[in-house]
């Protein structure tokens, strides 16, 4: 279902309906604003279109979801994992083929309870030698998500994105990361995706 928006007296869109609700979670747009889509005679609120749900719960890691091995910390090059936990099972399969390849991966599973979780992250980003983002319409409506790409960029790290899914990124995130590498795996075969994911993340850590 294609969904438009009126933002500042102005139609912009389509959009997707999971992109929508991913943003009113991440506070881009609010449940007030108005909404367009095929059907309505006139606007409506974004909360009135039919499915939506208001729940905030969308950074949750499953309980029944281990994650596959301990966080580095270390002297040595490491890779900065970002991604939303609802798209934990396929990304952990992800970091566990980077990981057995040798990569050294930094991901939140390595937060000590103690820790103040901002402090941590900033200090562990700052630290990364590449930083990888997993997109999807989850992690563009993820705050965490959302903060932890912005540090990198205003680090100048180098900078992977590999988008999982199609997904709309919202026009603050689409400003900042237009123009940075992005793999688009959802449209690649396997083979493929493996051989660009690899070399990138060899050129990011200056191995080629």
């Amino acid at each position: 279902m294609d969904i438009f928006l009126l933002m500042k007296g102005s139609q912009v869109g389509p959009y997707q309906f999971t992109d929508i609700q991913g943003w009113v979670k991440a506070g881009y747009i609010k449940e007030d604003d108005p909404a367009w889509f095929e059907g309505c005679d006139d606007w409506v609120k974004v909360k009135e279109i039919p499915g939506f749900d208001s729940s905030h719960d969308d950074h949750n890691l499953s309980s029944d979801l281990l994650p596959p091995f301990e966080a580095y910390f270390g002297s040595e090059p490491y890779i900065f994992i970002s991604y939303a936990h609802k798209d934990s099972e396929f990304v952990f399969n992800e970091i566990s083929a980077l990981h057995d390849a040798g990569y050294h991966i930094w991901y939140d599973e390595g937060i000590e309870a103690s820790n103040e979780w901002p402090e941590e992250i900033a200090n562990t980003v700052i630290g990364c030698t590449a930083f990888l983002v997993f997109v999807s319409p989850r992690s563009t409506a993820s705050v965490n998500c959302r903060n932890e790409i912005n540090l990198p960029l205003n680090e100048d790290k180098p900078f992977l994105a590999v988008h999982i899914e199609e997904s709309a990124l919202p026009p603050g995130l689409r400003l900042r990361m237009g123009d940075l590498q992005a793999i688009l795996k959802y449209k690649l075969p396997q083979d493929r995706y493996d051989k660009k994911l690899y070399d990138a993340l060899e050129h990011l850590l200056g191995r080629k």
